[in-house]
């Protein structure tokens, strides 16, 4: 979608638009199910993270600034979402491997291969507080730079290279210990 389309049907959405607003989530609800599930690791929830999101941007459309990327200020939305569902899923203390559901639609020894790997993936993560999960995951599986890492989650260069150095030392030291 080119930016005056966008523009215009994000001045659709603040008049109450919802046809407007059904174009917008067509084209960006990839962008953040992609995000919510790479957080989450659970097709659930990165779908009710998706749902809550539009809901917040439908709540929120006359909030938007255009001086910022349009999926900027989604990413910045949907991690707020996530980091909300990482940080209440902390107080949970026992974590069902079933419960991540990665992967669905795969012969019987791609789904053996990718529990070995989920379980990988849950080991390496599961002791990273919530905001390195985010910054760890919006910096190296989202490629995003720190400029945007900034302006998605509101902290300080320093306190995303601190996370994210943190982050990424404590993955490298559980995958030495494998």
């Amino acid at each position: 979608m080119d930016t005056p389309q966008l523009n215009q049907y994000i001045e659709l959405c603040k008049f109450g638009n919802s046809a407007a607003f059904k174009n917008i989530v067509s084209e960006y609800q990839l962008l953040v199910y992609s995000l919510a599930f790479k957080l989450m690791c659970n097709e659930q929830d990165a779908e009710d993270v998706t749902q809550d999101t539009f809901v917040k941007v439908w709540q929120n459309i006359g909030n938007y600034n255009q001086q910022y990327k349009f999926s900027t200020w989604i990413y910045k939305i949907a991690t707020h979402v996530c980091y909300d569902k990482l940080r209440s899923k902390k107080n949970i203390e026992h974590i069902d491997i079933e419960d991540y559901d990665c992967y669905s639609e795969m012969n019987q020894e791609e789904l053996l291969h990718n529990k070995e790997l989920k379980k990988l993936i849950i080991k390496l993560t599961e002791g990273l507080s919530p905001k390195q999960k985010l910054i760890f995951t919006l910096s190296d599986l989202e490629e995003m730079k720190v400029e945007e890492i900034k302006i998605v989650t509101g902290l300080s260069s320093e306190k995303i290279k601190s996370n994210l150095y943190l982050a990424r030392k404590y993955i490298k030291i559980k995958i030495s210990d494998l």
